[in-house]
């Protein structure tokens, strides 16, 4: 007897719907192109529990004819295309005819829909591939799904559906991605009472990204229009500092469909090869409009892989358009101010390599716009604890921070925290100098120095600490900085370099590694909280490692609207921004799938550091550089950065000697 059967159709029908309905987001995404195809200028989804348990989809599209509102939930039912030939020109979002059908094999389905020829509407009930109910009945022009138990006769299926905030989070992305392409279209998606995403649907694509991402992007946009006779590419592309560690912020639409592919973004990125660091990714919106002859859609159910007949001539075409667009699009960076020569903090005199003293200078402050700029004066002292600790009695000088308006926002305690005050240099005042205060500007005269400089005192006791300090870095002769990158020492018969980010960066893993293995508190209070706007997705990334991160340091909360507000960092951060440094670490949570969190840990502690460091092309004086070195000296693993690159080179007189052709 033949072992071979041909399966029912209800079964077909499941197995198909594996291909079709993975998850909720797929229910969302090929109802919702449906409803684009129907001619709808505004579409609503409301979701439950992530979409598992409740999904509503209304639009304002043309609706269905009673006729057809039976058939549609038949496999290869479709109004698309009538032949195999229309394949090679599809312009609709949808096609297959196979989404209602796998849809209802595998949930509980409701329609309500009408025409505008109508005189009534229809209803549908259709649950598990079997019809329940159908009839006439009232309601407005359009079409409105209610999708209930979703995979309630597929249990396999059902157990590999994430937790409902994650599903959720898929369910945002796609309608995000769908009304990135589609800017003529009002989206809106409710979670419950929340609203996830609205969109205005004027037209504006700029007006959507501001929608979905918020306003710090706004600013880093460029403007791609490019168009020839056969292909026409417009929408946005970032700055560099609206790149990111991954391509999530990447879309791409041919004839506003989304799509994924690996030979567009190569492209992009290509034309951002000299402006951007290694493993940052473009952020980009861009639709290419182009003959559907020229492309084919039908390469897998899920529609978001596409082929194209010319992809060579494709590939240099975006390249151009966006590198053009870099080029005329203005100014591709934002505007850093970089400390000249005139603003060095300390300047040697003399013979003595220990006596330091300020510059005698005067700095001209704007109190509202440049007081950050006050504070580069101690920005490498800032960030390297333990310092000298301020001898308070010997200053008269202050310096008045501008008045900050906090009472919109509820502090925890200090008191349950490690608030650290920013320390400075003990310092003899020889000639006491005045601060003279006007409306425009603080002026800052600067005082001497005195030799007792070199000190490293404890951040526990205030105590002079030296037996930690390894002779071999600490004793050695201070020769110079070259490149403002690399420190230059002599130790006997040896050339010593040292690269200060890749020893600052080492000095500061360290001191977070330990902070946190030891569960001790590490956070300084922020005086101006900061909120930060998240995609749903990574705000979910956020919340699932709350703890991880409330461990380094970070102290934060939800704001409301996928928004948190920081209101707390690890000590070691320095004046790196806050807001720069939580996105990149919202970026390391969505890469990682770890089991367990060291690991996750060690990454998120290596990129504070890194960011934290003192960078290369920083001019350091040498009582700086004497106290890097001596903290350098005091940690563990000092010749490696945490990333595993060397901080300290070696060069001996012989090789040296080799090198001059002194020895042969």
């Amino acid at each position: 007897m033949g072992r071979i059967i041909v399966l029912d159709e209800n079964t077909s029908n499941k197995i198909a719907a594996g291909e079709v309905v993975e998850k909720p987001a797929s229910v969302v995404k090929e109802l919702v192109e449906n409803s684009i195809d129907a001619g709808a200028t505004s579409i609503s989804v409301d979701i439950k529990n992530g979409g598992i348990s409740y999904i509503k989809i209304t639009d304002n599209g043309s609706g269905m004819d009673e006729d057809d509102v039976e058939i549609a939930f038949e496999r290869h039912a479709t109004s698309k295309i009538k032949r195999a030939e229309d394949l090679d020109s599809v312009i609709t979002m949808g096609f297959r005819g196979e989404a209602l059908a796998s849809i209802a094999s595998v949930a509980s389905v409701e329609l309500m829909t009408k025409t505008a020829a109508s005189t009534y509407g229809m209803y549908v009930h259709i649950r598990g591939g079997v019809f329940q109910d159908v009839r006439q009945t009232g309601c407005p022009v359009g079409t409105t799904f209610i999708i209930k138990d979703l995979f309630f006769n597929t249990p396999a299926r059902y157990k590999f559906l994430k937790k409902d905030s994650t599903e959720a989070g898929y369910i945002s992305d796609t309608i995000s991605r769908i009304a990135l392409g589609n800017p003529d279209i009002s989206f809106k998606l409710t979670n419950g009472k929340t609203t996830l995403i609205h969109t205005p649907g004027n037209n504006d694509l700029k007006s959507v990204i501001y929608s979905i991402y918020g306003k710090e992007l706004i600013k880093d946009l460029v403007a791609v229009e490019y168009a020839d006779e056969k292909i026409k590419i417009s929408g946005y592309v970032g700055k560099p500092e609206a790149a990111r560690s991954n391509r999530n912020y990447q879309s791409l639409y041919i004839n506003k469909r989304y799509v994924k592919s690996k030979m567009v973004s190569y492209s992009v990125e290509q034309a951002f090869t000299s402006i951007l660091m290694k493993n940052r990714f473009p952020f980009f919106v861009l639709n290419i409009d182009i003959n559907p002859v020229l492309v084919d859609a039908n390469v897998h159910p899920a529609k978001t892989e596409v082929r194209f007949a010319d992809e060579s001539n494709l590939s240099r075409t975006i390249y151009m358009a966006v590198s053009n667009a870099l080029t005329t699009g203005g100014s591709l960076f934002n505007p850093v101010s970089v400390p000249n020569k005139d603003r060095e903090l300390f300047k040697f005199t003399g013979n003595s390599q220990n006596k330091v003293e300020y510059l005698q200078k005067e700095i001209e402050l704007n109190k509202q716009e440049d007081y950050k700029k006050a504070e580069e004066i101690r920005l490498f002292t800032k960030a390297l604890e333990p310092l000298a600790k301020t001898d308070v009695n010997k200053v008269s000088t202050s310096l008045e921070k501008p008045q900050t308006d906090t009472s919109s926002f509820t502090f925890t305690k200090s008191e349950e925290y490690n608030v650290r005050q920013p320390q400075e240099v003990t310092v003899e005042v020889k000639q006491e100098k005045t601060t003279e205060l006007n409306n425009n500007s603080e002026v800052i005269k600067e005082a001497d120095f005195s030799e007792e400089v070199a000190a490293v005192l404890s951040e526990d006791d205030g105590e002079i600490h030296t037996e930690n300090v390894h002779p071999e870095l600490a004793d050695m002769k201070y020769i110079g900085q070259a490149f403002s990158t690399y420190i230059l020492l002599q130790s006997n018969d040896e050339l010593v370099m040292v690269d200060q980010h890749a020893a600052h960066e080492r000095i500061i893993y360290e001191k977070l590694r330990v902070k946190f293995d030891s569960q001790e508190n590490t956070t300084q209070l922020l005086l101006e909280p900061v909120v930060i706007q998240l995609q749903p997705f990574e705000l979910d990334a956020v919340k699932s490692k709350h703890e991880l991160l409330k461990g380094i340091g970070f102290v934060f909360e939800d704001f409301g609207n996928n928004s948190i507000i920081i209101r707390g960092i690890p000590y070691m951060v320095g004046d790196c921004s806050p807001r720069d440094i939580f996105i990149e670490l919202t970026q390391k949570l969505q890469e990682s799938i770890r089991p367990v969190s060291t690991p996750l840990a060690d990454e998120i502690i290596h990129t504070i550091a890194c960011k934290a460091a003192i960078k290369a092309n920083k001019k350091l004086d040498e009582k700086e550089v004497h106290q890097l070195l001596i903290e350098l000296s005091k940690t563990g693993r000092r010749y490696t950065c945490p990333h595993g690159r060397p901080t300290v080179i070696r060069l001996t007189k012989y090789e040296i000697e080799k090198m001059f052709k002194r020895i042969v």
